[in-house]
C-alpha cells in the first residue's frame, strides 16, 4: 500500500515539476516581451496575453498525456472503432476511388479560380491561359519559380531567394526538362504532391479511427480555408506530403524511413526539423514499452537493443536535411549562415515569440485598416481567426488526439508562429497537419460536422475570392 502511494507521489510532483517549470519560463518570456517590445495598443496587448494562455492551456493539458504516452501503460483515446474499414462494394480499389475523388477535387478548384477571375476581369482567354493567376505578384511563388529557373545567385536582388530552401524548386526544374514551363511544371509539381499528401494523411488518420473519421479529417484537410495554396506554385504540398510520410513511417515503427523522408522535409522548409518532435515521441514510446521484456543476453534481446540504437541514430537524419541547406548557403555566398542575414535585413524575419507575432498582426489591422482595406481582408483578419482557431481547436480535441500529434502542432505554432513579420500564418497553420485531425476528432455528431463544413466552405471560396482579387494573401 505505501508502495503504491509512493508511486503515486511520484507521479504527482513529475507532473508538478513539468507544468510549472515551461508556465514560469512562458511567464518570464511575456513578461520581457511586455517591458521590451510590447506595442502600445492595449487590444494588442491583450490579444497577446490571450495568445499566451490558450498556449498554456494546450500546454498544461498536454502534460498528462505525455507522461501517459512515455509509460508502460500509454493512455490512449478509446477507440473501439479503430481498424474497422469499409467492404468493398465495387470493382474499383478504394485506393484508386479516393486518389481520382482527390484528382476531380483539384481540377474542380481550378475550375472555380477560373470563374472567379472570369467574374473580376471578364473573358481573357481559357483556363489555360489564364494559369497564371496561380503565380500573383508579390507572393513567394514567383521566387520558388525564379530559383527553378536560374538557380541561386550570389549577386543583384536574386541573391536573396538564398533563403528558400532548394528542394521544391529543384523538382520543378526536372519536370520543366520535361514540360518546358515553369509555371505548368510547378502547379503539376504541387498538385502531385497534394493529391499523395492527401492519401498518406487519410492512412495516417486512420491508424487512430475508422474509415468514416478518416474521411471526415481528409474533407477537412481539402476545404480548410487557405488549402488552395496546397495548388499553387509553393513548398507547401511537397512539405505536407513529406511531413505526413515521415510520421506515418515512424508510427509503422519504419524509424530509418522516416528519418530519409523527414531528412528531405528539412531540405524543404526549414520547420520540417520539428518532425524530431513526433518521430522522438514514438521511439521513446516504443523503447519505454518494450524495454523491460528485452532485458536479458539472449541473441534476440541484443539485437532489439542494436535495433532501438539505429533507431535511435536514424532520427538524426531529420535536421540533417537542415545541414545540408546550410551548405547550399556556404556554397553560393561563402557564409553557412547566409540566409539569416537575408532574412533580417530584407525580409524582416527573425525568430520570436509566437504572442508578439500576434500583437503585431492585430497592431496592424486595428491602426491601418483604414490605408488598405484588402490587406485588412486579405491578410490580417484570416491570420487573426487561423492564429487563434487553430490552438482552439486542437486544445479541444486534445484529448482525442495521439501525444505525438499534439506535441508536433505545439512545437509547430511556437516555433513557425513566432516570426517576427509574420504574414502567412493560415498558409502555415493549413500544412500542420493535426489540425485537420482535431476538426476530424471534433465533429463526430452530425450536426457539428455540417457546421463545421458550412463555415470551413464559407471561409474557403471567400478566400480564393480574395486570391483571385490580388489581395494580400501570401
Amino acid at each position: 500500500m505505501r508502495i503504491h502511494s509512493t508511486q503515486e507521489e511520484i507521479v504527482f510532483w513529475k507532473r508538478v515539476l513539468f507544468t510549472s517549470v515551461p508556465l514560469i519560463l512562458l511567464f518570464a518570456a511575456f513578461a520581457e516581451w511586455v517591458l521590451t517590445s510590447a506595442p502600445k495598443n492595449p487590444l494588442a496587448v491583450f490579444a497577446a496575453a490571450a495568445m499566451a494562455f490558450l498556449f498554456a492551456l494546450l500546454g498544461i493539458r498536454f502534460i498528462p498525456q505525455w507522461m501517459a504516452a512515455w509509460s508502460r501503460k500509454p493512455w490512449l483515446p478509446e477507440r473501439p472503432e479503430i481498424g474497422r474499414r469499409s467492404a468493398r462494394k465495387s470493382r474499383m480499389h478504394p485506393m484508386l476511388q479516393l486518389l481520382i475523388c482527390l484528382v476531380l477535387f483539384r481540377v474542380f478548384l481550378f475550375v472555380l479560380a477560373y470563374l472567379i477571375s472570369l467574374f473580376q476581369q471578364g473573358y481573357t482567354g481559357g483556363l489555360v491561359e489564364n494559369l497564371g493567376v496561380w503565380n500573383q505578384l508579390g507572393t513567394d511563388s514567383q521566387h520558388y519559380l525564379n530559383i527553378a529557373e536560374n538557380g541561386y545567385v550570389n549577386a543583384g536582388d536574386d541573391r536573396l531567394l538564398l533563403v528558400f530552401l532548394p528542394l521544391y524548386p529543384a523538382l520543378v526544374r526536372v519536370f520543366a526538362a520535361v514540360f518546358g514551363n515553369y509555371l505548368v511544371s510547378g502547379l503539376i509539381v504541387s498538385n502531385l504532391c497534394w493529391v499523395f499528401a492527401a492519401y498518406l494523411f487519410y492512412e495516417l488518420a486512420l491508424l487512430d479511427t475508422d474509415r468514416r473519421g478518416a474521411l471526415r479529417a481528409l474533407k477537412y484537410l481539402c476545404i480548410l480555408p487557405a488549402s488552395f495554396l496546397f495548388s499553387a506554385p509553393l513548398s507547401d504540398s511537397l512539405f505536407l506530403l513529406l511531413s505526413v510520410a515521415c510520421v506515418y513511417a515512424a508510427r509503422k515503427r519504419l524509424y530509418p524511413l522516416a528519418g530519409v523522408v523527414g531528412f528531405f522535409a528539412s531540405f524543404t522548409r526549414m520547420p520540417g526539423i520539428l518532425l524530431v518532435v513526433p518521430v522522438v515521441f514514438e521511439l521513446v514510446g516504443e523503447i519505454i514499452r518494450e524495454r523491460p521484456l528485452h532485458r536479458s543476453a539472449k541473441p534476440a534481446d541484443r539485437r532489439w537493443r542494436l535495433s532501438m540504437a539505429g533507431n535511435a541514430l536514424s532520427v538524426l537524419l531529420i535536421p540533417a536535411g537542415l545541414l545540408a541547406y546550410f551548405y547550399v548557403n556556404y556554397r553560393v555566398s561563402g557564409n553557412t549562415l547566409m540566409f539569416l542575414t537575408y532574412q533580417r535585413d530584407h525580409w524582416h524575419q527573425q525568430l520570436g515569440w509566437f504572442f508578439g507575432s500576434t500583437a503585431t498582426i492585430v497592431n496592424n489591422a486595428t491602426t491601418n485598416f483604414a490605408d488598405n482595406l484588402s490587406m485588412l481582408w486579405g491578410l490580417w483578419i484570416p491570420s487573426i481567426l487561423f492564429l487563434f482557431g487553430s490552438i482552439s481547436l486542437v486544445t479541444a480535441a486534445q484529448n482525442k488526439l495521439r501525444a505525438s500529434n499534439v506535441a508536433y502542432f505545439l512545437a509547430y505554432f511556437a516555433v513557425c508562429m513566432g516570426a517576427t513579420w509574420l504574414l502567412s500564418a493560415p498558409r502555415y497553420l493549413t500544412a500542420a497537419y493535426p489540425l485537420a485531425l482535431a476538426l476530424g476528432a471534433l465533429t463526430q455528431k452530425r450536426w457539428a460536422d455540417r457546421l463545421a463544413t458550412i463555415v470551413c466552405l464559407v471561409l474557403f471560396v471567400l478566400y480564393l475570392i480574395a486570391f483571385v482579387f490580388q489581395w494580400y494573401v501570401y
